[in-house]
Order: C-alpha cells, then sequence, then structure tokens
C-alpha cells in the first residue's frame, strides 16, 4: 500500500521529485476524472438556468482569472522551453521526443506536474461562458474534458512525446490567456490576432502528428520509444479530433463568408 501524497508535499520537495508526483497524480486521477463528469452536467445546468435570466456582469473576477492563468501559462512556457533545449542540446532532437530525459526533474518537471492539475483548475474557463451567457461551443467543453483527463491519465507512464505536447500547449496558452486578459480588461484586440491565435492552436496539434507518426514509426521497426500502444493511439486519436474541430472552428470564424470575427469587427468599426 503506498502512502498518501498530498498536493503540499509534492510542491515543497526540494530538488522536485518526478517519482512524489506520479504518485500524487495517480492517486487523484479518479477524483479528477468524477471532477470531469461533474463540470460536464454543472456547466448544462448551469446553462439553463441562465436562459431566462440575465448575464452576470463577472468583469473583475475574469481579469483576474485570464491574468492569473496568463502569468502560469508564461511561466510554464519558459521553464519548459529551458527543460526542451536542455533534452535537444543534450541528447538529440529526436531523441528529446522519444525519451523523457531529464524533462520530468527540476523546474521543468515542477511545471508538468502543475500543468496535469492546471486541467481541473480550466474547467473555470466555462463557468464565466456560462454565467455570462456566451456561446458554449462543443468544440471547448470536449477539449477540456478529454485533454484534463488524457493528462492524468498518462502522466505516470513517462510518454516521450508528452514533453513536446506540454511545452507546446504553454506556450500556445500563454499567448492566449494573455489575449483573453487584455479583451477582459477591454482592449480592442485586432480580430488577426485571434486568427493568429487560433492558427497556432492547429499548428501545435499537426506538430504533434508529425511526432506522433515518428514515433509510431520507430516503434513499428523494434526501436526504444518512452510510449504505450493503448496511450500512443488515445494521444493520436485525441489530435485528429482536435485538428479536425478546431479546422472547423477556424473556417467557421475567419473563412466563411468572410469570417464571423472580422464580420462582427467590421461592424464595430461602422458602428462607431
Amino acid at each position: 500500500m503506498v502512502a498518501e501524497v498530498s498536493f503540499l508535499e509534492v510542491a515543497t520537495t526540494l530538488p522536485f521529485k518526478h517519482e512524489l508526483a506520479k504518485i500524487h497524480i495517480e492517486q487523484t486521477k479518479y477524483v479528477a476524472f468524477w471532477i470531469s463528469m461533474a463540470y460536464v452536467v454543472v456547466i448544462f445546468s448551469t446553462k439553463a438556468f441562465m436562459a431566462n435570466r440575465k448575464p452576470f456582469d463577472l468583469t473583475g473576477p475574469l481579469n483576474l482569472w485570464n491574468a492569473w492563468l496568463a502569468i502560469f501559462s508564461t511561466l510554464g512556457s519558459i521553464a519548459t522551453s529551458i527543460g526542451l533545449l536542455h533534452e535537444i542540446f543534450s541528447r538529440g532532437f529526436t531523441a528529446s521526443y522519444i525519451h523523457i530525459g531529464d524533462f520530468y526533474n527540476g523546474t521543468s518537471g515542477l511545471f508538468t506536474w502543475l500543468f496535469v492539475l492546471s486541467k481541473v483548475a480550466e474547467f473555470g474557463d466555462t463557468m464565466f461562458i456560462v454565467l455570462r451567457k456566451k456561446p458554449l461551443m462543443f468544440l471547448h467543453w470536449y477539449h477540456h474534458v478529454l485533454t484534463m483527463n488524457y493528462a492524468f491519465i498518462t502522466f505516470k507512464d513517462n510518454l516521450g512525446f508528452n514533453v513536446w505536447i506540454t511545452w507546446m500547449n504553454f506556450t500556445v496558452h500563454s499567448i492566449m490567456y494573455g489575449y483573453y486578459m487584455l479583451r477582459s480588461f477591454g482592449v480592442k484586440v485586432p480580430a488577426w490576432i485571434a486568427k493568429n491565435i487560433t492558427t497556432m492552436q492547429i499548428l501545435q496539434f499537426v506538430i504533434t502528428h508529425f511526432i506522433l507518426f515518428h514515433v509510431g514509426y520507430l516503434a513499428a521497426t523494434g526501436a526504444p520509444v518512452d510510449s504505450t500502444p493503448t496511450f500512443y493511439w488515445f494521444c493520436l486519436l485525441m489530435e485528429i479530433s482536435y485538428v479536425v474541430l478546431f479546422g472547423n472552428f477556424y473556417y467557421q470564424s475567419y473563412i466563411k463568408g468572410g469570417g464571423k470575427k472580422f464580420n462582427a469587427e467590421k461592424k464595430e468599426k461602422k458602428e462607431h
């Protein structure tokens, strides 16, 4: 029987111990799963509850919410960038995504563990959407639920390609939440910036596909890779679904009929 490992124990143990973090995530993954199920029930119940009510003005809390996620994601991007560059320069480019190396130790390891936990916290994004009566897309909640469960379930298995996935997600989120923060503070951000952020999101999934294809090829030819068949296919199918859904969102928002976001921006300029 493995002793219970608390958040504080992992967070305050110096230097950071990846093995301790794995025990913590393994012990909390089922709780996280049921939270994700409750999340789906709560957001749709809240959406129904708000149907005949006025949207809440949550400007202050939204400012704080986007600010902390922007800061956290930026710090995570910096930490994992350093960790990934260390892997590339010390072991080689290909090795950086087929073996975990030292990435899960030290500061990059600490932020990877926090990254997994933050996927539960990010459910709060959706509460702001439904309480403010903004459109709730399937893409939004599906992406939140699947990414969170994938992160928790695969953490203990030391998947080499998760190194790149973590780094890319942190980096894209640092820009995305920075954009959300500016928007919530009332800064008028051009639609082309939102378009470029969506492009970056799709690009991270495309890069992941290339990495997964190479990992799959190496595994098929007998080369040693830090992966498991089950989680490899889980990740690949998840990433395919993300490309399809985000690609459709990109088309609807920025291409079809001139793009909803660009049309809304033009309309706003005319009104002023």
